[in-house]
């Protein structure tokens, strides 16, 4: 009896050390924790999202930076092509003009031959043939007007036809240039539509990256904020455990001290191995109501320093597919079968991967996690002993076992305690 008070004097204190030495409760850190984790899921979500319009906003900047290259290319081209042109109808422009010195120098040399005719007193190429001395002279002179006057009139005739020629291809010539200077005139319009677009879009960029950017912060600050919860839930269990030390160092010389005292008598107990399962396939009654949920052996016990947690549960190992049952009634309120990976390091289920959550009547919570697969649901109301999945190693498992894990009054607990 007095073993009894001592150890249930050193639980008091070891929860009245608990309660007062954190402000916060482990229950509202833990549940703190998971806040963050959903907040940094859909932070991450929101980064993610950012990013993805970044790249898109990005691409399509791409997209009008080349269109500006191509006009800009058209531009240029347009441009060659103008001063080409112009070069030519300056070519044809030398040409008129040389054609109508040309015309000019036949114009004087009429002009001087008209001069003479006035000059010598004859008037008409009638006046020079009845002015003939003689037939012979006549027709000396006949021919001699007739040559003159179809030269002069081929001479200039011949003289305009080229002159006309040059002009058209002039014209030609001037057309081109005043289409390639519309075309111009167009594409330098596109030209500053498409860079206004572009400004407008690399504005819209520098706003996505901007809103990526903050995304991106606030996912770091949640990180840190997660990070620091960690810390100190970890600075919590490790009070747990110096507390936990502590009461039971308090009832083991309490223990010693009655063991003196009754040292004439006969014990009339017997001691409950754990690890003493390892066969069979019907559930295993543990006495006090509650139910040993798999034959197995513990490869795990609670509050075990590993590198990178403290082992919050007992890990049970066991052969997959060995039956699981439930350590006692209650009903799943929470559950997840969705994981077909094996022994890979997933993060399925929160890491538990295949698990089944049981709150049970007196308001104590079980949970058991990596199974293969489960065999209840949700929302299902099970008796104890009743079997609930089978042994696996899915979520963040090294191996086939049940990760079996006791909360009690949201602070994760010994699950020896109840046996």
């Amino acid at each position: 009896m007095k073993k009894i008070l001592t150890i249930c004097l050193a639980v008091a204190l070891l929860a009245s050390f608990l309660i007062t030495a954190n402000a916060k409760t482990i229950s509202e850190m833990e549940a703190e924790k998971e806040e963050l984790q959903s907040q940094q899921d859909q932070i991450q979500s929101e980064v993610d999202s950012k990013n993805a319009e970044v790249a898109q906003q990005q691409g399509e900047v791409d997209a009008i930076v080349e269109q500006v290259k191509t006009v800009t290319e058209d531009i240029n081209a347009c441009n060659d092509k103008i001063t080409a042109l112009e070069d030519d109808i300056a070519e044809k422009q030398k040409l008129i003009d040389a054609a109508n010195v040309e015309i000019e120098a036949n114009m004087d040399v009429l002009r001087q031959r008209i001069k003479t005719i006035y000059i010598s007193g004859d008037v008409s190429s009638l006046e020079i043939i009845l002015g003939a001395k003689d037939f012979t002279d006549f027709l000396d002179k006949l021919q001699l007007v007739e040559y003159v006057s179809n030269h002069d009139e081929n001479l200039i005739s011949e003289v305009k036809e080229q002159l006309n020629a040059i002009a058209d291809e002039k014209k030609a010539l001037e057309d081109d240039k005043a289409a390639k200077v519309e075309e111009q005139t167009t594409l330098e319009s596109k030209q500053e539509e498409l860079n206004t677009l572009l400004e407008e879009n690399k504005e819209v960029l520098a706003t996505l990256q901007g809103e990526a950017s903050d995304a991106q912060m606030k996912l770091e600050l949640n990180e840190d904020q997660l990070s620091g919860l960690s810390a100190d839930i970890q600075e919590y269990y490790r009070q747990q455990r110096e507390a936990a030390a502590a009461a039971a160092a308090a009832a083991a010389a309490q223990s010693s001290s009655d063991d003196s005292d009754d040292s004439g008598s006969s014990g009339g107990g017997s001691s409950y191995s754990y690890d003493s399962y390892d066969s069979g396939d019907d559930y295993i009654d543990a006495g006090g109501g509650w139910v040993w949920p798999c034959s197995g052996v513990i490869t795990s016990q609670f509050h075990e320093g590993r590198s990178y947690e403290w082992h919050d549960a007992i890990d049970i190992g066991a052969s997959v597919g060995t039956p699981i049952y439930a350590a006692n009634s209650g009903t799943v309120v929470n559950g997840f079968s969705g994981c077909s990976h094996y022994s890979s390091w997933c993060s399925c289920g929160g890491g538990y991967g295949n698990f089944i959550w049981i709150l049970h009547d007196n308001g104590y919570e079980t949970i058991y996690g990596h199974m293969s697969q489960t065999a209840v649901s949700v929302g299902q109301r099970v008796s104890a002993g009743q079997k609930i999945g089978y042994v696996g190693s899915t979520g963040w498992s090294t191996g086939p076992h049940v990760h079996f894990e006791l909360r009690i009054n949201g602070v994760k607990s010994n699950p020896n305690l109840l046996y």
